[in-house]
């Protein structure tokens, strides 16, 4: 089947300035560009006044950590903004390999119930989604906290050297099997005593394999900046291709983020790092980082014995008073049985039970025994923007399609048309630049092959936009969504894996 899409600005993904175009499919793939206007298509659209970009890759996706892979694969709320690729395997857990099991630490994020893994290796993982195809094309990394924690039997110790060679085994393995690289959560209870040396033994190996490198770091906070040092400094000292997850600024730390901003420019010639932001105010948190340092535990059963513990008790609603916002609302619980919270603000739930703001956050941790994520207006707006017009910058949603009667999240269905349309209100940037960091710039970064340009002989996933929003969505050729009836019911997403593979 042949579709000719007619008359539209074409921005191409790769930082040119736009033509007005027609574009020819054929199949899966995009056959001609130019002036079509003797060519003929079983189907024709007719983009007079519209923009046409290339379909959006998104870098840092959470839909396999809360498992709506399996239980909503149109993956529609990604679609619906013109994302038509996403990754997943970030913040140091994937779904594959796996130690006979589904990853127990996803349990943070989401519910594997009703899930049958039928694989254990990444080829095998794989495999599935080529025989089950999702509404996206999705890739995924290796999440190094998963196998440490597989290796250690979940118990934090040093590895011994052959634990390490291990993993990089299984980690090279992978790559080979089609992963895009590896992931490090060095922020959350599982992986943030991770040592240096692991990781940069990991970024050599993964350097050599030609992966990427994705790190989720130790503090976005007051200690951002050497965050960010460490991260350079893997990159120098691997030759590795880093790039840092999420990094949302946080009120009160402007000028560290400032600092770290400028590290990351002024070794961007000498190190490969990037970095993905995105234009909200919010930021969703898992239920346990609520919690001092000290109080956090790699034991969900641990925690919820500290916090009720007559001990520390006291001691843990005096730091949440002191340090946490009063405006967390509860954006996702994978119980079912307690869904009804999602949406409602923790300030509105201790109203209505008499209780303490504080007293009421314990209460949710041990009710959902710290399975469920928050969300609070914490990000400085200011240093967001400055952030986004970072030459190493990427923008990526840090959410999950959900289903049609879940809790939406703002990352999860409005990533990419709220950042277009702030380019094009504040013009600090041209718009090519824009659609190239959502584009180009991520398909080189993650080795995303034949995808992320507006080029004869790439897959067509090309989207058709008025006003910033999506009107016509291809995926490999086929028309995956529109605006008029949404999903088209074609699920067209393809695998995408390591140029290695």
């Amino acid at each position: 089947m042949a579709v000719l899409i007619k008359n539209g600005l074409v921005y191409d993904g790769l930082g040119n300035v736009p033509e007005q175009k027609d574009i020819l499919i054929r199949g899966q793939i995009i056959s001609k560009i130019g002036t079509l206007s003797r060519t003929r298509g079983d189907e024709v659209i007719d983009a007079n006044g519209m923009v046409i970009t290339p379909g959006c890759i998104d870098v840092t996706s959470h839909s396999d950590h809360h498992y709506s892979l399996f239980y909503e694969p149109n993956q529609e709320d990604f679609l619906s903004q013109g994302i038509t690729s996403i990754i997943g395997g970030n913040c140091g857990v994937s779904l594959a390999p796996l130690f006979g099991v589904l990853p127990d630490i996803a349990a943070e994020w989401g519910s594997n119930a009703g899930i049958n893994a039928s694989w254990n290796t990444m080829r095998d993982f794989l495999l599935y989604f080529e025989k089950k195809p999702l509404g996206v094309n999705f890739g995924t990394l290796v999440g190094y906290t998963g196998l440490r924690k597989g290796i250690t039997k979940n118990v934090f110790r040093d590895l011994t050297d052959g634990e390490l060679n291990s993993i990089s085994r299984m980690i090279e393995i992978s790559i080979r099997e089609g992963a895009l690289g590896v992931s490090f959560g060095l922020e959350h209870i599982h992986g943030v005593r991770t040592p240096f040396y692991e990781v940069e033994h990991i970024a050599k190996m993964v350097a050599h394999c030609g992966g990427v490198c994705a790190i989720h770091m130790r503090d976005m906070k007051e200690k951002i900046l050497e965050s960010v040092q460490e991260c350079v400094e893997i990159s120098e000292h691997s030759g590795g291709n880093i790039h840092i997850s999420h990094m949302q600024p946080i009120k009160k730390y402007g000028k560290q983020y400032a600092d770290a901003l400028a590290f990351i420019s002024a070794h961007a010639n000498a190190a490969h790092v990037h970095f993905d932001v995105n234009t909200f105010e919010t930021i969703p948190l898992l239920l346990y980082e609520l919690l001092p340092e000290w109080a956090q535990d790699e034991s969900f059963e641990r925690m919820c014995e500290g916090i009720q513990s007559s001990v520390f008790s006291s001691r843990i609603i005096e730091f949440i008073k002191n340090n946490v916002a009063r405006d967390y609302i509860i954006s996702h619980v994978p119980d079912k049985a307690l869904k009804f919270l999602e949406g409602k603000s923790i300030r509105e739930l201790a109203l209505r039970e008499n209780k303490s703001y504080e007293s009421m956050i314990l209460q949710l941790m041990i009710v959902t025994r710290f399975r469920a994520t928050v969300s609070a207006k914490i990000v400085d707006m200011p240093s967001v923007q400055n952030a986004i017009y970072n030459s190493q910058s990427i923008i990526s949603s840090n959410g999950a399609a959900f289903g049609k009667k879940e809790f939406k999240q703002h990352q999860g269905t409005n990533t990419i048309p709220d950042f277009f349309s702030l380019i094009r209100q504040n013009k600090t940037i041209p718009f090519e630049k824009a659609v190239e960091k959502v584009t180009a710039i991520p398909a080189k970064k993650f080795g995303v092959k034949k995808r992320g340009g507006i080029i004869e002989g790439n897959y067509a996933d090309i989207v058709v936009w008025s006003d910033d929003r999506p009107m016509h969505v291809f995926i490999n050729g086929s028309q995956s969504w529109n605006f008029e009836n949404g999903f088209c019911g074609v699920r067209n997403g393809m695998v995408i894996t390591s140029t290695v593979s």
